[in-house]
């Protein structure tokens, strides 16, 4: 199955932590009609409603490094640099699945993850 996820590349700038954007080839587009992944939130960058909405999973969404991913994000885009890291290593430990970016690339979610952790990473040197 198919999931439909936007995977917001991550980038904090040094002064204001909740400053991040995406560009339009690491967005990942794979998704579910319902918007259970917040796709929608977090594209329009209202990073509150979609951390509610990720936090609190169903019982078979625990482990599903593409809500992982997209919870990562969320936290970043709220500064929430240490729940961004650890939603981001959660997904890099979780089953692996293909993600599709919005490029057409597909793209392993442990090598999503691992960039993520990287861009918070290199935010925490801007500082």
């Amino acid at each position: 199955m198919i999931k439909l996820v936007a995977v917001l590349g991550v980038a904090v700038a040094s002064m204001a932590p909740a400053a991040a954007w995406a560009e339009a080839d690491e967005v990942v587009v794979v998704g579910v009609p319902d918007g259970g992944l917040a796709a929608a939130s977090l594209m329009s960058r209202d990073y509150e409603n979609a951390a509610r909405r990720l936090a609190a999973p169903r019982p078979d969404e625990a482990n599903d490094p593409a809500r992982l991913i997209n919870l990562g994000n969320a936290y970043a885009g709220l500064g929430r640099m240490q729940d961004a890291h650890k939603a981001y290593r959660s997904a890099r430990f979780a089953p692996e699945m293909t993600l599709t970016l919005a490029n057409g690339q597909e793209s392993s979610s442990r090598d999503i993850a691992r960039v993520a952790m990287g861009r918070l990473e290199t935010s925490y040197a801007m500082r």
